[in-house]
């Protein structure tokens, strides 16, 4: 972070210089389009200085009021560079205008295109520092600089083309490139404006949310992806991910899956400082209520037989326990014999812990409902 705002120390500096140089020249040689070429330096100073105050403050620790960090400092110093920009172009576009329904007539001055031409080489240099720096720390605010200073680097060539039409006769050439000026520098400005906007929108970053299924859809025990959620700028993304599980996973399980989730993204994709997992669970489809030879609700695992329903359809059918009886592996036979029916959760009063993780691995749910009940109905009302 200290190289990046070195360059935008630099940067100011140089502009700084750029602009004493283009407007006196302008002056003296009576060009609006070498004078709106100093007003367009004069706001990468402004801008510069803008960005040295977002990446400042950007690189500020998380606290307690701004929990995620202050990296959209940056996007703020992004956006004011943009409606900077903007501003700048729609003045010089004025000024353009004014001077062409007046007629105002440019000097050719050597000097004035030698100032043109310096300033031309010099942002050339300064965009391509300040884009290499950008990218090397990622900084989005440093790179929308080195883009802006590369529009300077066109209207310059620009205005030292209208120097050479005007020497040629062409006395309205320098107000026509100060307008073409001003409409590139229009242009510049709202796709810096709208790269900042996405980001304090939190727009989500379509190549890095394919990313991050990709990394999900490897998980064992990701059943599956409901939604992925990015915000951050290019150096500090922050990612939320809801996925669900089976409705028997445990929570040690889920909390495994949790940091494997965070661990590989962050492992994969640098730039992830943060992740968020929301987990869902399967909603149950198929209940087994355990009943006596009688119908009513008992409660237990090892009862006679069960009621099969299924909860979508509202279908029920009675089928008997087979292993109500078994004398080993009791829990491990009555949940095999219940997966077979697709059954995903089962009323109980109680149940071992044995019997528990028998059920838990096959994906089944166990939903204490309150031993006092017999009738299915009740049954079925207490587990909606």
């Amino acid at each position: 972070m200290d190289e990046a705002l070195r360059a935008g120390k630099v940067s100011a500096i140089a502009n700084v210089i750029l602009t004493v140089f283009k407007v006196v020249a302008g002056i003296f040689a009576n060009s609006t389009a070498l004078i709106a070429d100093g007003i367009h330096s004069l706001v990468d100073v402004l801008g510069s200085i803008l960005v040295w105050l977002g990446i400042k403050v950007a690189e500020r620790p998380a606290d307690a009021s701004h929990p995620y960090g202050h990296f959209k400092a940056e996007s703020l110093a992004e956006m004011a560079v943009g409606l900077v920009i903007i501003l700048s172009s729609l003045l010089i576009l004025h000024e353009s205008v004014l001077s062409l329904v007046n007629g105002s007539v440019p000097n050719f001055e050597s000097y004035a295109v030698a100032v043109a031409l310096f300033s031309a080489i010099a942002n050339e240099l300064l965009a391509r520092y300040k884009i290499r720096v950008g990218v090397k720390t990622r900084s989005t605010s440093l790179i929308a600089e080195g883009k802006h200073s590369r529009v300077d680097v066109l209207s310059s060539m620009a205005v030292v083309v209208g120097f050479i039409l005007v020497y040629l006769g062409y006395w309205w050439a320098d107000s026509v490139v100060a307008i073409a000026i001003s409409v590139v520098i229009l242009q510049i400005g709202g796709s810096v404006l709208k790269n900042s906007i996405d980001v304090l929108m939190d727009r989500v970053d379509e190549e890095l949310a394919l990313k991050v299924k990709s990394v999900l859809e490897k998980i064992d025990g990701v059943k599956s992806v409901d939604f992925i959620g990015t915000r951050g700028t290019m150096k500090s993304k922050i990612v939320e991910v809801h996925f669900t599980v089976d409705i028997g996973m445990d929570a040690e399980t889920i909390d495994v899956i949790q940091k494997e989730i965070s661990e590989e993204i962050k492992e994969r994709i640098p730039e992830v400082v943060n992740v968020v997992c929301v987990v869902n669970i399967t909603k149950p489809k198929v209940l087994a209520i355990p009943i006596d030879l009688n119908g009513h609700y008992t409660g237990e695992l090892d009862s006679p037989s069960f009621v099969i329903v299924d909860l979508e359809s509202g279908e029920r059918k009675v089928v008997e326990n087979p292993h109500h009886r078994a004398e080993k592996k009791k829990g491990y036979l009555i949940s095999e014999f219940l997966e077979k029916y697709s059954v995903n959760m089962v009323a109980v009063k109680k149940v071992g812990e044995g019997a528990r993780a028998h059920l838990r691995s096959r994906g089944i749910l166990v939903k204490v409902v309150n031993s006092g009940l017999r009738n299915i109905e009740d049954v079925l009302r207490a587990v909606s």
